[in-house]
């Protein structure tokens, strides 16, 4: 059980970089479509699923899955792999969109960095 959690969160650190990628990108857009675009980004790049590994099934996140499915063009191996465990990603996907939504709406938005009339010497 320690080995599938490690092995989650090694994929996960590498599921990161394209999500600083997308926070990157959206930082100076309005907050509702930041927080929307960010959301959804990190629910398909960091949510838990149970993937192929050799001959056991393993816990890595679900964008591993679906960069490996982007590159290869198997989705229906992608679908097939989340409908084995269908109760698993609906709660899944569900926990990790709502844990994501109060994380990103602490991240700091484009008007943290503007000047304001109490800061003005």
């Amino acid at each position: 059980m320690i080995f599938m959690v490690f092995f989650y969160l090694a994929f996960a650190v590498l599921m990161f970089l394209p999500l600083l990628g997308t926070w990157f990108m959206v930082r100076c857009m309005p907050d509702p479509q930041r927080s929307l675009i960010l959301v959804t980004a990190a629910t398909l790049l960091l949510t838990p699923s149970w993937g192929p590994a050799t001959i056991t099934v393993v816990l890595v996140p679900f964008g591993f899955l679906f960069i490996v499915t982007l590159f290869t063009w198997s989705w229906s191996e992608l679908a097939g792999w989340v409908s084995l465990f269908p109760l698993w990603h609906a709660i899944a996907f569900s926990a990790t969109a709502l844990i994501s939504y109060f994380v990103i709406r602490k991240l700091p938005s484009n008007k943290s960095f503007t000047a304001n009339a109490s800061g003005a010497a």
